[in-house]
């Protein structure tokens, strides 16, 4: 018995191509799907690497400005420490020739800038000359700390007939705010 040459060929040609249909175009389409998830992952990949990069670029600026840094946590505490405050308060006021009698916080609120500093209100009552209340507003002005002079006043008494002299010292009040985190 001979086997008819063109249909064996067909037949074989028939089964190789459901062969490949079943089996090799769902291998190849599962390696198409793999390459993709490995295109996927390195993409994450760099990404994450480039992120990196980038954090140890900044990371580098900030050590490069830490004295700059500094300043700014100085000028913007995480708390307010009054004793340090009211400390330099004191050295500023003596330097520039004040007397500092009493200092009071009159509110500690948050501010509303999105409630990210508090605000903290301190009345000072100083004795001193208008040249020294000057020079002390001039100095807690250009501190590195972040304070703001709200209002201030002071008090002048008239020379009488039996004391001609000009008093050159007089009390004063004044209101300052602290900022803080």
């Amino acid at each position: 018995m001979e086997i008819d040459k063109p249909i064996t060929i067909s037949i074989i040609l028939f089964l190789v191509l459901v062969l490949v249909f079943y089996l090799v175009i769902p291998k190849y389409k599962e390696f198409q799907s793999f390459l993709a998830e490995i295109g996927i992952k390195e993409a994450e990949f760099q990404a994450k690497d480039a992120y990196f990069i980038e954090i140890t670029k900044t990371y580098r600026e900030l050590i490069q400005h830490k004295d700059s840094l500094e300043k700014i946590e100085a000028a913007l505490p995480d708390e307010l420490s009054l004793s340090s405050l009211v400390n330099f308060l004191y050295q500023k006021g003596s330097e520039k020739g004040l007397i500092i009698k009493r200092i009071s916080i009159l509110n500690n609120k948050s501010s509303n800038l999105e409630k990210k500093f508090k605000e903290t209100t301190i009345s000072l009552n100083l004795f001193g000359s208008y040249i020294a209340f000057k020079d002390f507003l001039l100095a807690i002005e250009k501190s590195a700390r972040l304070i703001d002079s709200q209002d201030f006043s002071f008090s002048v008494m008239p020379p009488s007939v039996k004391d001609p002299k000009i008093e050159e010292a007089y009390p004063m009040r004044l209101n300052i705010k602290v900022y803080s985190y």
